[in-house]
């Protein structure tokens, strides 16, 4: 990671090495080569916002998906809080992937640096790779299948 100096604000850099380290573990993308990771990091795109800032609205559109690189956001519904993200979690896949409103409110609580995923880039990767497709669909049926099993243990 580079580190450059803007009038006393560090500012980090994630080379590409870095970016698919931290999607490596995200559990959207369990399943995905680093090749698919790659493809990936490389449509992300790196943002700044400071403390206090809305990266998604809960019922809204949204055409971005953020994965936390440094920082802290809160994920909220309602009233009720959700839980905390911080780096090398992610954010708005959801409507990414099923292109429905936000199901809950998403706010940074500390100045948090994200990659930002467009919808639009993350279809034409879709489109333009079937092999980070099929290792998508992986991962999310280990998230059902995981889901399934944590229901069926409570009962």
């Amino acid at each position: 990671m580079a580190r450059c100096n803007l009038d006393h604000v560090t500012v980090h850099r994630w080379g590409k090495s870095e970016k698919v380290d931290l999607l490596a573990k995200i559990p959207l993308f369990e399943a995905c080569s680093r090749r698919d990771l790659a493809q990936v990091a490389e449509i992300g795109v790196e943002a700044e916002l400071a403390a206090g800032s809305v990266l998604t609205r809960q019922d809204h559109d949204g055409a971005l998906a953020f994965v936390v690189l440094e920082g802290e956001v809160e994920v909220t519904r309602g009233d009720q809080v959700l839980g905390t993200l911080g780096p090398g979690d992610m954010a708005g896949e959801l409507s990414l992937i099923d292109g429905r409103p936000r199901s809950a409110n998403v706010a940074a609580t500390t100045d948090v640096r994200v990659l930002q995923i467009a919808s639009e880039d993350f279809e034409s990767l879709l489109d333009h790779s079937p092999q980070f497709t099929k290792n998508l669909l992986r991962s999310l049926s280990h998230r059902i299948r995981d889901m399934d099993e944590r229901w069926r243990n409570a009962l």
